[in-house]
């Protein structure tokens, strides 16, 4: 455990994992090629599952961490009613955004329903050029904006449009959209309250203000089957989480603790909740609406965001003080445990064994020819990227927004 908490196995791996994704970029490179002869669909479906696979690794840190996600519904039981449906059909999903981890959890949601091929999100512009994943966010049609809705106008109506062909072709779509912009911190949610005072909004106490036209743009312009109105909440200290944290093997759930039980994640079925009465999770609750119910007049979206947004914030209020949702009856909602798929932590081995695999065969045949210059340069460029990336990171994600009471 103490070499766990170290960084150091994740340290090692950082090599092994960036020579997989770098693998899987050229792949999806290749499949520009069926875009080039007109094979449009079949560049679709391959680029699906190769996004899939070169985020199985992410998951897996959830694993490795011992981390765990707990998912409830108003109506019905959460298999039946979300994740049967969920990465299956046209959806999108629009959530509040608490933390760094809350777009993993999104994964976790669309791997327990149709997979991960299905995801799809509105991200920054600079992500694109982060090295690697940027362009398989490109390839796999994310949308990319500038947070100028008249620059960006054109862009999302171009991603609304593109949807129209996976509904053509059957493939599943789900677009994940935080109406906040940002996440959620202290200063931010004061910012946000001064901003409600002015406009004569309601306050919100564990939210932020929601931003309703780049969501409306995306009901109005989309073909859809559902929505998926999702709420999630965490403990005082699981904000702190991140990759690098559940790299380190640190949990998002951070204290009390009764007992472990690593049974439950083959199992990802019901349990009692006396079982882990005393912990801090990262709970989910998430509703299902039908798109003809969703106005579509924009002030009238407003209005009707502003007011599930109201229902949000109470029900953080309701649970950070009874521990417990409630279903559409009024009785505690029934909660699922998310699995991780066994695949995640079986393509993650076999990505360190592939790079240990190609790294022997270029030391020694670099050694056997004498390429010293270019073994050194390779081990250099490889820290480089590491460092890229890191910084790429830092600034575009880990570093806050300053969007606060500016105009929403």
């Amino acid at each position: 455990m103490e070499l766990k908490r170290s960084g150091i196995p994740a340290l090692l791996a950082i090599p092994a994992l960036l020579w997989f994704a770098l693998c899987c970029t050229f792949l999806q490179a290749l499949c520009l090629l069926l875009w080039a002869a007109g094979l449009v669909k079949e560049y679709t479906e391959a680029i699906r599952f190769l996004l899939s696979v070169m985020h199985r690794p992410f998951l897996y840190l959830m694993q490795y961490s011992g981390s765990r996600v707990f998912v409830y519904t108003a109506q019905g039981d959460v298999q039946s009613s979300i994740l049967k449906t969920i990465g299956f059909d046209q959806s999108l999903i629009f959530s509040n955004h608490r933390g760094d981890l809350d777009w993993l959890i999104g994964l976790m949601v669309e791997d327990n329903g149709g997979g991960l091929g299905c995801c799809k999100a509105i991200v920054k512009r600079e992500l694109i050029f982060l090295p690697l994943f940027g362009f398989s966010w490109w390839s796999a049609d994310f949308i990319c904006i500038n947070r100028n809705w008249q620059a960006d106008r054109r862009r999302l109506d171009a991603g609304y449009k593109r949807q129209h062909d996976y509904r053509q072709w059957a493939i599943p779509y789900t677009l994940t959209i935080f109406p906040e912009g940002t996440r959620l911190t202290a200063s931010k949610l004061v910012d946000s309250q001064e901003y409600c005072k002015s406009k004569g909004l309601p306050r919100l106490d564990n939210s932020l203000c929601p931003r309703a036209k780049g969501l409306w743009s995306a009901i109005v312009g989309m073909q859809l089957d559902n929505v998926y109105d999702i709420t999630v909440v965490e403990g005082p200290d699981s904000g702190k989480a991140n990759v690098l944290t559940l790299a380190q093997g640190i949990p998002a759930e951070f204290h009390g603790v009764k007992q472990t039980l690593p049974e439950l994640w083959a199992s990802g079925g019901q349990i009692p909740h006396e079982l882990v009465a005393d912990s801090v999770k990262t709970e989910v609750f998430i509703e299902k609406i039908a798109p003809n119910d969703i106005p579509k007049d924009e002030d009238t979206f407003t209005s009707w965001l502003m007011g599930r947004w109201q229902a949000k914030d109470a029900r953080i209020a309701r649970y950070q003080k009874d521990q417990q949702f409630m279903d559409a009856t009024g009785a505690p909602a029934q909660r699922h445990l998310l699995s991780v798929d066994p695949r995640c932590a079986q393509t993650t081995y076999c990505a360190m064994l592939w790079w240990l695999l190609s790294s022997l065969f270029f030391f020694q045949h670099c050694v056997r020819y004498g390429r010293y210059r270019l073994l050194l340069g390779t081990g250099l460029g490889t820290l480089l990227l590491v460092a890229l990336i890191g910084v790429v990171i830092q600034r575009v994600h880990f570093t806050h927004s300053a969007q606060g009471k500016k105009a929403k």
